[in-house]
């Protein structure tokens, strides 16, 4: 029996599966307690109503949110492994992590425009309700700003049929568009770990496009991806991943565009209040929470001041339904904004993750591809920061601008402020990750799928792996071991192919990557008496590979590839399989081993 080739990840997609399983039911629970809700309201002529305090109702939405991010990212991850796999049937899987909802197969409807978009839709429609559900009336603000109540109203907080009703919706939105997406796509793995995801691509024979190992790449990064094979000497120091993947730096933009805007909005509804206006109150509170204490202050430059949290309404009115549907999805439509942005920052997050987890192939202990990704994610500060962003972010929103019960839609300027520095934190951290340099002679690749299959020339079957130098000399040759190796000498150059296994070639022309390769270490053959000379190495050719017995071991090497039948086995040392390597110009069989050892692959 074959041994199994890569980590299928059945946990992780037990826990994908369970997490898309709860959000059915918490979104089909939503719509019936919103039915519920409204049923109750237009019986009784009012919203039904639950006691809870005023703190409890500004910090139960924080709550909601850690819940909602908790769903959304399982159901996200199923659509994400949808997405890399479609990608990579048609040839486009370049990154191991990519934006799923800006990014669509031609040939995956799941993750087509028209789905991602309904998928956006829903996320934002879940984060959005989470501050609009509770609704409470604060007897004092009323006052202040002339507003009139009932004193039924201002007994505990009144639930939101409309909120609960956008909650159900968004969950089902994404629970429909993820369902279809595991139905309809074959998954090989369900690990995010980029190195399973490229040995899956490389050695595993599932339907589309294989990637194919390029020889004489074992030291060129991913920021070398499109340039032809050369040797190169190592760097003690990386490029850092703003450099590497075109979209990093449209994100950082679109993060730092964020606490702009909100700094902006904050400074002109503070600004507005300072000016005098019968829908603004000037308070002295600076709190995280809003305060309403009703005290006011007769030295005051603008029409009224209190000790309480500065607002302003906007005289949206939030009686009827109408009023209540068009408060919650004005609400809404800036959220979605921020929605966005912390999605396109995922992406970020996932290519610094990425990363770490590669350059544990230099680490002491070196580096598995069989891991849990849902364990993997709780122990990645990167990951657990987001997350908190995420969650953090949205409350915060909900605190700036909310909506409360007969009042309407109110801003609350710290609180937008506060929501300000959030979304400069998230910008900090994203750009932080964006222009670090791993350190190491390791070539950075960000899960860039070819560049991983160029630099791993042997994968083990279980435990850990180790990169390093496998032959010293000028060029050198690195790969990856079982056993720890010896880092390469930055003073040297590496690059050409295994010692163990000459160059196939089919083609009748000698590729340019046979330019770099190494002579074999044995003495070369003596020529016969009257054998004309070989033919001069190409001028391209390095100055030490210059007139050189090499050339006349490539020229056997064409002959040799001409009368050799192919081999299409996996289950041989070495993959026969024939195919256009990634990025070049010219057809080439794969030379690179894929195991490391041979039990029954």
């Amino acid at each position: 029996m074959a041994t199994q080739k890569h980590d299928d990840s059945v946990l992780t997609r037990s826990w994908c599966v369970f997490g898309l399983v709860m959000s059915w039911i918490i979104g089909i629970s939503a719509l019936l307690a919103g039915g519920i809700c409204a049923y109750l309201e237009l019986r009784d002529g009012n919203a039904p109503h639950i006691i809870l305090s005023h703190t409890w109702r500004e910090v139960l939405p924080l709550g909601l949110n850690v819940l909602v991010t908790l769903l959304n990212d399982s159901m996200g991850y199923v659509h994400s492994c949808s997405l890399r796999w479609s990608l990579q049937r048609e040839g486009k899987l370049d990154f191991n992590s990519n934006l799923r909802l800006l990014t669509a197969p031609k040939h995956s409807r799941p993750n087509g425009i028209i789905p991602n978009t309904i998928y956006l839709t829903g996320i934002v429609l879940s984060y959005g309700s989470t501050s609009l559900i509770f609704l409470s009336l604060n007897p004092a603000l009323a006052r202040l700003l002339g507003k009139a109540y009932d004193r039924d109203d201002i007994d505990g907080v009144h639930i939101n049929a409309v909120a609960l009703f956008t909650l159900g919706s968004g969950f089902l939105l994404q629970a429909i568009i993820t369902n279809w997406a595991l139905v309809e796509t074959n998954i090989p793995t369900w690990s995010s770990n980029p190195l399973d995801v490229a040995r899956a691509c490389t050695v595993d024979e599932h339907d589309g496009h294989r990637v194919e190992p390029r020889i004489g790449r074992c030291m060129m990064s991913v920021h070398l991806a499109k340039e032809d094979a050369r040797c190169c000497k190592p760097r003690p120091k990386q490029k850092p991943m703003v450099t590497a993947h075109s979209r990093v730096r449209r994100i950082l933009i679109l993060l730092w565009t964020l606490p702009i805007l909100s700094g902006i909005w904050g400074g002109a509804v503070y600004g507005y209040l300072l000016r005098g206006d019968r829908n603004g109150v000037f308070g002295r509170s600076w709190s995280l929470l809003p305060v309403f204490t009703g005290s006011t202050d007769s030295e005051c430059d603008t029409q009224q001041c209190t000790d309480g949290t500065s607002v302003l309404n906007v005289g949206w009115t939030a009686k009827g339904a109408a009023g209540v549907v068009g408060a919650v999805f004005l609400i809404m439509a800036f959220q979605s904004v921020v929605t966005l942005s912390l999605h396109c920052a995922e992406l970020i997050v996932n290519l610094s993750r990425d990363e770490k987890v590669y350059r544990g192939l230099i680490g002491p202990r070196g580096t598995n591809g069989h891991h849990n990704s849902v364990l993997a994610a709780f122990t990645s500060w990167q990951t657990l920061f987001l997350f908190a962003l995420k969650a953090g972010v949205h409350w915060m929103f909900g605190l700036a601008i909310n909506l409360q019960f007969q009042l309407g839609v109110n801003m609350h300027p710290p609180q937008i402020f506060y929501f300000s520095a959030f979304c400069l934190a998230a910008a900090i951290f994203g750009l932080l990750l964006s222009v670090w340099r791993p350190t190491g002679y390791l070539p950075a690749t960000y899960g860039h799928i070819q560049t991983i299959a160029d630099v791993i020339d042997e994968w083990a079957d279980s435990g850990c792996m180790f990169w390093g130098e496998k032959r010293a000399g000028n060029p050198g040759y690195t790969g990856t071991s079982t056993h720890r190796l010896k880092q390469p000498d930055e003073r040297m150059l590496y690059g050409g192919q295994h010692e163990h296994r000459p160059p196939r070639v089919r083609n009748s022309a000698v590729p340019t990557e046979l330019h770099n390769l190494v002579p074999p270490a044995a003495t070369p053959p003596v020529q016969p008496s009257g054998f004309p000379a070989p033919p001069p190495y190409p001028p391209t050719a390095p100055p030490y590979m210059q007139h050189s017995p090499y050339s006349q071991w490539a020229q056997q090497a064409q002959h040799q590839a001409h009368n050799r039948p192919s081999h299409h086995s996996l289950n041989s040392a070495y993959s026969g399989m024939s195919g256009y390597s990634y990025n070049s110009g010219y057809s080439a069989q794969s030379t690179q081993p894929f195991l490391a050892n041979q039990r029954g692959w």
